[in-house]
This record gives structure tokens, sequence and C-alpha cells, in this order.
């Protein structure tokens, strides 16, 4: 009779339990591994403090930003509403610092940690360490 319980009950709480699963796939961005080095003066030389630029790496890309002196940012450029959509979040037109996924239209600010400040998505953008050694830049996770 025990054995029995405990069957209906799992079968019971299991639907819920992959139900649940299911809805939190929208936060799941790719693992892809992270080991970028760029020379602050050669590569990063034009990225002034308050400004982004992109790079090559990550899932979709990575922007970059700086908010001041030695202070840098690194963040994935998927918006964290896939899998719904794959696209990279583009820089937006009258903000800077501000970037905007093409088809869902959420926004994210970056020197607040990459959060969302508008649109569908409820997380923030995925972000990568940063190491300044020296001149060089270390991009990593």
């Amino acid at each position: 009779m025990k054995r029995f319980f405990y069957i209906l009950l799992l079968c019971a709480v299991l639907p819920v339990m992959v139900k649940n699963c299911e809805k939190n796939r929208a936060e799941i961005i790719p693992y892809v591994r992270v080991d970028i080095y760029k020379d602050i003066y050669a590569d990063l030389g034009t990225l002034g403090p308050m400004q982004s630029m992109f790079l090559q790496g990550g899932y979709n890309g990575i922007v970059l930003f700086r908010d001041d002196e030695n202070n840098y940012h690194a963040y994935d450029r998927t918006c964290t509403l896939w899998p719904d959509h794959n696209k990279a979040v583009i820089a937006d037109t009258i903000f800077e610092g501000v970037l905007q996924c093409p088809e869902c239209k959420s926004r994210y600010l970056l020197i607040n940690d990459g959060q969302v400040i508008d649109g569908p998505a409820n997380y923030s953008l995925v972000k990568y360490h940063t190491v300044v050694n020296y001149s060089m830049l270390h991009i990593y996770n």
C-alpha cells in the first residue's frame, strides 16, 4: 500500500516539475567557453568611459562596456528571451550604454549589470568576468 501511495504521489508531482523546468528554459543561454585577451591600448584605445564595443566570442557575440578608467564589463549579446528567438542585441540608437533586441524590443542597461529596463525579457544579459592586468584585459567565464 505504501508503494502504491509513493507511485501515485510521484505521478502527481512529476508533471508539475517537468512543466516548471520547461518554463525556466527561457533563462538558459547555451554555455560557450570565453577566454579572450585584449590589449587596452592597441585593441581598446578608442573605447572611452561610458562607451561600449562589440567583440567576437560568446554565444552571439560579446559587448564590452567601459564605465570608468579601468573598469570593464563584458556581456553576451544573446537576448535572454531565448529560446523564443535567437537574436543578438544591438546598440540603442538614442542612448549610449543601452542595448535592444531587434525582435522582442527588450532593452538592457549596461551600467547596471545588463539588467532589463523594458520589454518581455525578465533576466539580465549573461555577464563574463573581466580582469585588467597591466595593459591586458582578460575576458573569461
